[in-house]
């Protein structure tokens, strides 16, 4: 581990502890600690997911914040003589914001906590994604079953001549 990974991962967790604000539920605070007990790498993964998704939300609000700036820009343009007559004044873009500890290259730094936060992320992300298709597709089957009249129904009756 680096200087800076320990400095980030310091900062992270504080921020965490700082943005509580709630009551911690003694139930789920018990459970956690058994599994983390019981699984100490979690404690390792879920910290590398959370600072991941930091990160990732910031760049997406970036991204939001840039598409919605280029819709105003376009729906203040003023048509083809806008600019001519003042129809259209210049907008500059939204200033891009990051997640504390952000710099260019942030996760492009190969192994350790940081280096490899980002397959982490992913790779946990795409089993909770896959999870969910699965069990959408199986309640999906389990419906469809559901939906389907048994045989000797009385419509079946009703159709034969």
């Amino acid at each position: 581990m680096t200087d800076e990974e320990r400095r980030l991962i310091t900062e992270f967790v504080t921020r965490v502890v700082e943005a509580g604000g709630e009551p911690i539920d003694p139930e789920a605070d018990a459970l956690l600690a058994e599994l983390f007990a019981r699984h100490p790498e979690a404690r390792y993964r879920i910290a590398q997911m959370a600072f991941f998704q930091e990160h990732a939300l910031a760049e997406a609000n970036n991204r939001i914040n840039q598409l919605e700036w280029q819709l105003e820009r376009a729906r203040n343009t003023g048509g083809i003589f806008g600019g001519i007559f003042g129809g259209g004044r210049p907008m500059l873009p939204p200033p891009a914001t990051h997640a504390p500890g952000w710099r260019p290259g942030l996760f492009d730094q190969g192994r350790g906590f940081v280096g490899t936060a980002g397959t982490t992320a992913l790779a946990v992300m795409g089993g909770f994604l896959l999870g969910g298709a699965l069990a959408s597709m199986m309640a999906g089957e389990a419906a469809a079953a559901e939906a389907e009249p048994p045989e000797g129904d009385a419509l079946d009756d009703d159709l034969e001549l």
